[in-house]
């Protein structure tokens, strides 16, 4: 359901820096603008931002527009995104965490939110 990586590198900067942690749900469903766990190959996972889809076809995109990839990123099967991120922590800045995942959250991730961030006492 849930697992969690860590990026390696500099391709998704600003958004995301090396060493960030990444909470990610294993799901296919994804939209443009999330950002995708996709695998390449054997084991090769890619951290990037869904730039199109196109009959289950996908365009893949690096956030840092200065670091050129020597992957293909185009045209690329669906079938490859292992998951979305919906959480980043960054103790780069300062433990920042970032909510990623444009799909809506569901009731369990506000339930938990609104416990975690309330000032009173929430009942479950």
């Amino acid at each position: 359901m849930f697992d969690v990586a860590k990026v390696d590198g500099i391709s998704m900067s600003p958004s995301l820096m090396n060493g960030d942690l990444l909470l990610f749900s294993k799901r296919q469903q994804f939209v443009v603008g999330d950002i995708v766990l996709y695998r390449v190959g054997s084991g090769l996972l890619l951290v990037k931002r869904v730039d199109e889809i196109k009959n289950g076809i996908i365009n893949l995109a690096s956030d840092n527009r200065w670091v050129e990839s020597s992957l293909r990123l185009a045209g690329l099967s669906g079938e490859g995104v292992i998951g979305v991120v919906l959480v980043s922590f960054s103790k780069r800045r300062n433990f920042k965490i970032q909510i990623h995942s444009r799909l809506r959250l569901g009731f369990a991730w506000k339930r938990l939110f609104s416990r975690i961030f309330s000032t009173t006492p929430t009942k479950f």
